[in-house]
């Protein structure tokens, strides 16, 4: 497992996460490009997805909204899928935290590649870098890495639920 964060926080902030899951890429790229799965497993510890909408292609449209205990209340994500290449590679920018001025409180593209893992499973390494984010948001992308870590530790109990 390796894990990196460059840059502080504010536009061109990286974060790098490494995994590997015992399930076959073909699931693990279903997890992120069909809502039935990604409303299962989306989110940090104590976060759930109630609403998960997904157009699977270039283009397509995805939207989470993601819920969290009290104060934080449920956070409307949105993007689009920029390229999917089953079951190899894909990926995506997401939108959220809308400002009054039309931009976005933050905006980052994730780019996710899948490979088969030596002994069985699937080797994933991800990419998040933030395009944009604002002032009062610049702080909170510093919990990224937690917040992506504690997903894929829902997803990794949801591929071994589904394989």
């Amino acid at each position: 497992m390796t894990d990196s964060v460059i840059g502080e926080p504010g536009v061109g902030y990286q974060v790098t996460i490494e995994r590997t899951f015992s399930a076959p890429r073909e699931l693990v790229f279903d997890a992120f490009t069909k809502a039935e799965h990604l409303a299962r497993w989306w989110g940090p510890h104590q976060f759930d997805a109630p609403l998960c909408e997904v157009d699977a292609r270039p283009g397509g449209a995805i939207r989470i909204d993601m819920r969290g205990p009290e104060p934080y209340g449920t956070c409307a994500l949105s993007g689009e899928y920029i390229e999917l290449d089953r079951p190899a590679s894909f990926s995506m920018v997401l939108r959220a935290m809308p400002v009054p001025d039309g931009s976005w409180g933050m905006e980052h593209v994730s780019s996710f590649r899948l490979e088969d893992a030596p002994g069985g499973g699937t080797r994933m390494h991800m990419t998040t870098v933030v395009k944009q984010v604002s002032e009062a948001m610049s702080q909170a992308i510093t919990g990224m890495k937690e917040g992506w870590s504690q997903s894929f530790e829902k997803l990794e109990a949801m591929l071994a639920e589904t394989a």
